[in-house]
């Protein structure tokens, strides 16, 4: 993820510098195609330095604002940081307008002394004019400036923000990971502990079966796996829980054709599996605890149900476990609305139904 985030600042930083390029061309053609529509005999593309003096005026208040002023004086906090910014703006403007003036005395001296037949007052109001367009010039450049490179800071930020978020998600995601897998640990460890004096080699075969899920938990590190990687630990924690139940009847029905190489979150479903064997009713006489998976268009959808001889108090959160709290968790951060989870109670059978996106 890291490096397809670089390779698409790396694109935008190409992007944006190919886009001030042509910006810096058009500038420098511009003032030659207008003033050729504007004199038709004039020879094209004659060199008249005083349009692109004026053009580098522009080029260079618009590029030290847009890489220096406004990251130094913009980007801090307080009043001061205004008042610098309109400082060395002030400055540039006199100083562009001088470097104006200076250039137009040289290669248009007519805008410098008024003829004999021109009143002196016609002649300053002109050249004041000239002045005022070109500071009023300026002062726009410098707002194009400011709103250019605030908005690309602004977007900075906000991919800046995203990627924090991203890293926080990913964060939490892990240690909710890590809490489901002692939360798990100790469960199937309470079923190995009762069937050791039950039957020796039952418990032998637990702690086998139980040492191969723990390896699926510890080395499977990826967000997503392959559906039928998951349903095989799932198989195993069943099987598992047979070896304690042996007279409890349960009934597993999987159904997912030609989806075995879809993704799920790991260790997802199985929260729903040991919560119906953890809260289930434990007599042979009771209902079988009933697991279900089948796929519906793009649907993944799981189920599970199973007989209760009393609900556990919902103010005890030791009695509630963390399961569900955080499988609700893990579902809101992986897959936000997309996913749905609910949980029915009839009679004395605990119902769980969970659809994912495929």
């Amino acid at each position: 993820m890291k490096l397809s985030s670089r390779q698409g600042n790396g694109r935008s930083r190409l992007a944006t510098i190919l886009a001030h390029f042509i910006f810096i061309v058009i500038i420098f053609i511009l003032p030659d195609l207008v003033w050729t529509i504007a004199r038709p005999n004039r020879p094209a593309f004659a060199f008249y330095p005083g349009f692109y003096v004026k053009t580098l005026i522009f080029i260079g208040v618009f590029y030290l604002n847009y890489f220096i002023i406004v990251d130094r004086t913009l980007s801090g906090n307080g009043k001061k940081r205004i008042l610098k910014f309109v400082f060395w703006n002030l400055l540039l403007v006199f100083g562009g307008m001088l470097i104006d003036y200076l250039s137009s005395s040289i290669w248009f001296p007519s805008r410098r002394f008024h003829t004999a037949d021109e009143p002196t007052l016609r002649h300053l109001l002109k050249w004041t004019s000239f002045l005022m367009r070109d500071a009023v010039m300026i002062i726009l450049t410098i707002g194009l400036a400011v709103a250019l490179r605030l908005s690309m800071k602004w977007k900075d930020m906000e991919q800046q923000k995203q990627e924090l978020v991203a890293e926080q998600r990913i964060t939490e995601l892990d240690n909710l990971k890590n809490q489901l897998n002692p939360h798990f640990l100790f469960n199937t460890l309470n079923t190995i502990y009762a069937l050791v004096d039950i039957d020796p080699e039952l418990a032998k075969s637990a702690v086998h079966r139980l040492s191969g899920l723990l390896r699926y938990m510890l080395y499977e590190s990826e967000m997503m796996v392959k559906l039928s990687e998951e349903i095989g630990f799932i198989e195993d924690y069943i099987e598992l829980m047979r070896l304690r139940l042996s007279g409890r009847p349960i009934e597993v029905e999987i159904d997912i054709a030609g989806h075995e190489n879809d993704s799920v979150p790991p260790l997802l479903l199985v929260t729903l599996i040991e919560n119906a064997f953890k809260y289930g009713s434990t007599s042979a006489s009771g209902l079988p605890i009933l697991v279900g998976m089948k796929v519906d268009g793009d649907k993944l959808l799981f189920s599970t149900e199973n007989s209760f001889s009393s609900l556990p108090d919902k103010n005890d959160k030791k009695a509630s476990g963390i399961g569900l709290a955080n499988l609700r968790r893990r579902l809101s951060l992986i897959y936000g609305s997309k996913a749905s989870f609910r949980t029915t109670v009839d009679g004395n059978v605990f119902k769980t139904n969970l659809s994912l996106p495929l």
